[in-house]
């Protein structure tokens, strides 16, 4: 243990014991924090000699200026007048560079704030005028993570206001502190308490911590728990924090946790294990139930029936493939209800939670995650003993809806200006009815399409006429575009509803309202309905030739272009909404005539498709947007990117 020498402001690492100050604040931003490099570059005074063993050293002015400077001297000169050689701060006495010595100590933290002497809580947002319980209550060190540990695990613990002003202590403040925390006034003063797992997983629910996997190391102290540190693992580090948990406690409280209705995965069928603190939120604490006790609230319901209670295991086991344990059970419905050895506080009865077989599978899922019930004497009618394996943790997707929607981004003008279809089955007979007919594709709207079986098509008009086609879809919940730019597309989409540029006159054309073509057509235009559009001069063969390439974005792929275009543009979100169309297809039309092969570009799963052209370059590509979960439905957006460049004048 690093420890800072509260005089001369140099880190050591005294031999034997030594007793010692430690801070617990609320950080500041890491660049305004003392840190552990910053102590490597002090230095003595000229008028002190280098022999002089108490002269204090002086600091950079980078490091002085910095907002959390006042905090560490404050520190330290408290430590010093209380006649205590040393001070730990977790700033500076950490090399967080290294990822060891850092893992070491966030497995040692609630030690060493245990075996401290004082712990000083700086308070850097309560000041010294005002209502004291409403600064306190108000204060944001009690909202983090780390704190809890800092307020339980030392003896004697000081606060401190903002000016360096001490308040009041862990307990002269317990009946205030009770108030903020939840935490039982016995628990502050360190009386002979025996918490329950939920009850201490309910303190720090609500707290938070800069990285997600902080809210599960912060609380490993306070469960006797060590475990590797992994950043990076997201919310698998509070599943592992249980499953050690339950490696040396038998406490089924751990299980008493509920979703509140607006939890995004209240509807889904669960594991066994909570997916945060959060669901242990309690106004009671939730207590252990006697095994006895626990079995002698069965035999009293179940009369002679009761010889089955009297062999139920009090412990559980953690297998590879889930826990195995013995429940009291019944079906009820399609589900079963199982009573856990934990209630309230001021309940008679135990908890109960629903349990869901999964078929086949010789196992069981927490449903209904929302419900912890709390059981009455009918409840425990007809609950009998069954050892059952139970799944940990379950990934598989919510069974609600899956919706996926495309959204365009371009700044080029012709694809500012854009219709699309949607096929509902490409290859099959059907009347276009049965998808969607011509829309427009307007900047604030979405298309969806299903997986697998509809394919969208975005087409547009250039300046010459030309129309380009891209086709989209998506497979197993991965999207993929194709490009088409053959030279007679015009016959099969409708362009007399598009916005276009002219070459010779410039000002952007709209069609007239007026119009004889139906506004609701969206069938195969004939040939004759339009004349065909006027070409640059290019080394194109035929106009039915298909001139369309899907390249997979690869280091190849992405260093084909030599052809000096500018950089692309940089985009804005587009969107578009599914409405009824006439009849006809014209996205069958187009994969019929040039024969592509749908099933083969699906497979692939195309996302970059790059066409070089004699005049330009067009380079399509498609990425996950934003997803939103609900109760009705899970929805992914899916952001096709279309660039348009044009070579550079050669001289």
């Amino acid at each position: 243990m690093r420890l800072l020498h509260t005089k001369k402001l140099t880190l050591e690492t005294p031999t034997g014991v030594r007793p010692y100050a430690i801070l617990s604040h609320r950080w500041l931003a890491d660049r305004e924090e003392i840190s552990f490099q910053d102590l490597q570059h002090t230095q003595v005074p000229p008028s002190k000699g280098s022999h002089d063993s108490h002269a204090e050293l002086t600091f950079p002015s980078n490091v002085q200026g910095k907002q959390g400077f006042a905090k560490f001297r404050g520190a330290c000169d408290h430590a010093s007048r209380a006649g205590l050689e040393y001070i730990w701060i977790d700033t500076c006495c950490i090399d967080k560079t290294s990822s060891a010595e850092l893992s070491e100590a966030i497995n040692s933290m609630h030690t060493w704030y245990q075996d401290s002497a004082v712990c000083y809580v700086y308070l850097h947002d309560v000041g010294g005028d005002g209502n004291l319980q409403s600064a306190l209550e108000n204060a944001d060190w009690f909202q983090r993570g780390w704190t809890l540990q800092e307020l339980i695990a030392p003896d004697n613990v000081y606060f401190f206001n903002k000016d360096w002003i001490k308040i009041g202590s862990k307990a002269t403040f317990a009946p205030i502190l009770n108030k903020i925390t939840r935490i039982r006034q016995d628990i502050l003063l360190g009386n002979p308490c025996n918490p329950s797992i939920a009850e201490k997983m309910s303190w720090a629910a609500g707290r938070k911590t800069q990285k997600i996997e902080d809210r599960a190391y912060s609380l490993m102290g306070l469960f006797g728990i060590h475990m590797p540190i992994i950043y990076g693992e997201g919310d698998k580090a509070f599943r592992r924090l249980q499953l050690e948990i339950m490696k040396s406690s038998d406490d089924q409280t751990i299980f008493a946790w509920h979703d509140s209705l607006a939890h995004p995965n209240s509807v889904r069928n669960r594991g066994l294990l909570a997916s945060a603190p959060d669901v242990f939120s309690w106004t009671s604490p939730v207590v252990t139930i006697d095994h006895s006790h626990f079995i002698n609230s069965f035999v009293r319901i179940a009369g002679s029936r009761s010889n089955s209670f009297l062999d139920l295991p009090r412990g559980y086991s953690i297998l590879n493939d889930g826990i195995h344990i013995t429940l009291p059970m019944k079906r009820v419905g399609d589900a079963w209800l199982a009573a856990l050895r934990c209630k309230r506080e001021d309940q008679e009865f135990p908890y109960g939670i629903y349990l869901k077989e999964r078929p086949g599978c010789n196992d069981f899922l927490r449903t209904s995650p929302t419900k912890l019930q709390k059981l009455e004497p009918a409840d425990l009618e007809g609950l009998a003993p069954r050892t059952i394996r139970i799944v940990v943790d379950h990934h598989i997707l919510p069974t609600i809806n899956r919706r996926q929607f495309f959204t365009f981004q371009s700044k080029d003008p012709v694809w500012e200006h854009c219709g699309y279809y949607v096929c509902p089955e490409p290859g099959s007979h059907h009347d276009m009815v049965q998808g969607g007919g011509y829309q427009v594709l307007d900047p604030d709207t979405r298309i969806e399409l299903s997986d697998d079986m509809q394919c969208g098509c975005v087409y547009s008009q250039g300046p010459y006429g030309e129309v380009t086609v891209l086709l989209i879809g998506v497979k197993h919940h991965r999207p993929w575009v194709h490009l088409l730019t053959n030279a007679d597309l015009y016959r099969y989409v409708d362009t007399s509803r598009l916005c276009r540029r002219t070459v010779y006159d410039g000002p952007i054309l709209m069609s007239s309202p007026t119009s004889t073509q139906s506004s609701n057509q969206a069938d195969l235009l004939s040939p004759l309905a339009l004349s065909p559009p006027t070409f640059p001069q290019s080394n194109s063969n035929s106009p039915s030739a298909l001139s369309s390439r899907s390249l997979s974005l690869s280091p190849t792929s992405a260093r084909t272009n030599n052809h000096g275009f500018p950089k692309r543009h940089s985009t804005a979100p587009y969107a578009v909404q599914l409405r009824g169309g006439s009849t006809g297809c014209p996205v069958c039309s187009i994969i019929q005539n040039y024969s592509i092969n749908t099933n083969d570009i699906k497979n692939r799963r195309v996302d970059l498709v790059i066409e070089t052209m004699s005049d330009k370059q067009i380079e399509v590509d498609i990425r996950k947007g934003q997803v939103r979960i609900s109760e009705a439905a899970l929805e992914v957006d899916y952001v096709v990117t279309v660039a348009v460049s044009v070579p550079e004048p050669e001289f």
